[in-house]
């Protein structure tokens, strides 16, 4: 019995002692201990539906490249596009212009071969996917040369399988739905008729959908990778010449990579006569969608509400805003030399590649002591290393390809974009011929990759605005080294992993060490599925996989290099302080609701304290203990590398 109460007064004293010892939030969520004040200050309004660190940052170089695209004037394309997208009163006067001669086209075609023959020119003229959605990238197995993927088709307003297929997707398709009305009727359908339109077409969509990859599909980048000949393609397209369908589109190949043939059988059972009505209006439709924001202000408006209602905003972009936005999207190689040119710095560089080389090392060593993988397999790892380029900014040697789109002040703003749009699709077929590959991402987006197809990490100049030379080393480790850090981790997360050190797609495991892979990735989907974000909303533990593994090994890595240069517990809180800030953010609901279905990243609050709660240098640190909300038990952290 007295052990009993002496057992209840220790603990009354514990909780005492809980409840009143300082920096308690701190080890319950550290996230908004250290970000609290900052996100305070930048309460959402009603044209923004999140704040972030990388979107402000994002704003700044934003500012950089509009005055560079107001200083460019040797580029007499980029000007004359600008000016004629900046003269409201010509765009309205001109309606639907040059669109006309399409929807005419589709709308007098009197059956389904016309039909095909109708959508492949709209398709080559317009840069539509109607009947296939055809890219040009590095042959997964070969990376010396080029083929021909075949993606799925693309739903309306540019929507996935999800939209129509995926019950928690209902509120978003109904809005699409509802702006494919919109389109109609701004077209001059009566009420009545362009929701009948709409009701079917959507019905056609649902119908594919169900047939087709969904986003939890496609996150295994294997199910890109389906080689099949001309006479299988045929097999599927039983509806169509599949050699005069290519023949028109000037492609002479053998053989593609289908990603999703579920999808193209579906779409070629619509190819009929019976479905030639809703084949007219489905076209239609994609063409009004894809020209809208470069038709009348009735028309671009719609596709900038549709914005706003799917984000529960109402942006204040002005018209300058959405015109440097697609001048930029245009022209991205001449403004990215420019932003070089302007803003490249080789003291920044260096520091960012002498960290890189830096991680690199650890990683190398990191693999020796790992214990479930065999010797082979580590060796594979360390050479995929050891090979990993290293592009910051625009590399010397990446190929040039500013497009010349032959503009003259005589067209119409439509026949500039169809013009336009007809070299970027030339110059995408070009590619069969080389093995030219483009950056994913422009100099001026505030964003790295990891690119599993030449095995390399890339950190566009404008990342290197995320840290601050000023800042003290352990600072930078924990912001922009952990950058370096996760997207290295790319390289081993489950797609990644799929590459060679050369980035062809090849098996260098061993079965075993592989099974074993799979399972510490079975724990980090079950680690991140307790999470509850919002009530009633978990993270999705299987979608976010990759993303967390990263994360995890990123902070893994930035703890044992602190500890192995025995940094003091001041500098380790310094590094751990401006990891929590890098990813300081404020969204509204709406926002982190879409984002929980669609982003294959965890939400930012738990890429902090996730992370860290499976981090043992920080409990070492901050003292954390099974009182504290960030504990979690030691049998159930998480760690892959």
């Amino acid at each position: 019995m007295k052990k009993t109460k002496y057992l209840l007064f220790a603990i009354s004293i514990i909780i005492i002692i809980y409840l009143f010892i300082p920096n308690n939030e701190l080890k319950d969520d550290y996230y908004n201990y250290i970000n609290k004040n900052t996100i305070k200050k930048h309460k959402l309004t009603e044209d923004k539906y999140t704040w972030s660190i990388f979107e402000d940052t994002q704003n700044k170089v934003d500012k950089r490249r509009d005055e560079i695209i107001k200083e460019i004037k040797d580029n007499n394309n980029l000007t004359i596009l600008y000016n004629k997208l900046s003269n409201t009163e010509e765009r309205n006067k001109e309606g639907l212009s040059s669109l006309n001669k399409y929807l005419k086209l589709i709308d007098n075609t009197n059956n389904i071969e016309e039909y095909i023959n109708n959508a492949i020119t709209i398709e080559n003229d317009l840069n539509i996917d109607l009947i296939t959605n055809i890219k040009v990238a590095k042959d997964f197995k070969n990376t010396n040369k080029n083929i021909i993927y075949l993606y799925p088709i693309t739903m309306d307003f540019g929507a996935s399988a999800d939209f129509y297929a995926n019950d928690d997707y209902m509120a978003y398709k109904a809005l699409v739905k509802q702006y494919g009305i919109k389109i109609l009727k701004q077209y001059g359908y009566d009420k009545k008729k362009a929701r009948t339109i709409s009701k079917e077409i959507t019905n056609m969509y649902i119908d594919i959908s169900n047939n087709s990859y969904l986003s939890k599909d496609l996150e295994d980048i294997s199910k890109y990778y389906n080689i099949i000949n001309k006479e299988e393609l045929q097999n599927i397209y039983t509806n169509i010449d599949i050699n005069k369908y290519l023949k028109k589109k000037n492609i002479n190949v053998e053989s593609f990579s289908i990603i999703d043939k579920n999808n193209y059988q579906t779409i070629n059972k619509y190819l009929t006569n019976n479905n030639l009505s809703l084949l007219k209006e489905y076209t239609k439709l994609k063409i009004l969608e894809n020209y809208a924001i470069y038709l009348t202000e009735d028309y671009s408006n719609l596709i900038y509400e549709l914005n706003d209602k799917l984000s529960n905003t109402k942006n204040k972009d002005t018209d300058i805003d959405r015109i440097n936005d697609i001048i930029a999207n245009y022209f991205s190689y001449d403004i990215d030399k420019l932003y070089q040119e302007k803003y490249f710095s080789k003291e920044e560089y260096n520091y960012l590649n002498n960290m890189t080389k830096e991680i690199i090392s650890y990683y190398e060593k990191n693999i020796d002591n790992i214990n479930w993988l065999s010797k082979n397999t580590k060796e594979k790892a360390k050479l995929k290393l050891t090979n990993i380029k290293i592009n910051i900014g625009m590399p010397d040697d990446y190929p040039k390809y500013s497009l010349d789109y032959n503009l003259n002040n005589n067209d119409n703003l439509i026949d500039s974009i169809i013009k336009i749009e007809n070299t970027i699709k030339e110059y995408e077929l070009s590619k069969l011929n080389n093995n030219t590959q483009d950056r994913a991402l422009s100099e001026t987006t505030v964003n790295a990759y990891y690119n599993p197809q030449d095995n390399s990490i890339n950190f566009p100049l404008a990342s290197l605005s995320l840290f601050n030379k000023k800042d003290s080393y352990y600072e930078n480790l924990g912001s922009i080294g952990m950058i370096i850090a996760h997207e290295i981790t790319h390289a081993f997360d489950d797609n990644g992993a799929k590459f060679d050190e050369k980035g062809n797609m090849t098996n260098w495991w061993t079965k075993e060490d592989y099974d074993n892979f799979k399972k510490k990735q079975q724990e980090v989907i079950k680690y991140y599925n307790k999470y509850e974000v919002m009530k009633g909303f978990y993270i999705n533990g299987k979608k976010t996989v990759n993303e967390n593994i990263a994360d995890l090994g990123a902070v893994s890595c930035i703890s044992e290099i602190a500890k192995n240069k025995k940094a003091t517990s001041k500098e380790i809180k310094e590094m751990y302080t401006s990891f929590a800030k890098l990813w300081a953010s404020n969204s509204k609901e709406e926002y982190i609701t879409m984002l929980l279905l669609q982003d294959t990243h965890s939400p930012n609050k738990y890429r902090v304290n996730a992370t860290l709660s499976s981090t043992e240098l920080f409990y070492k640190t901050y003292n954390i203990n099974s009182l504290n909300k960030m504990y979690i038990s030691k049998q159930n952290r998480v760690k892959v590398w």
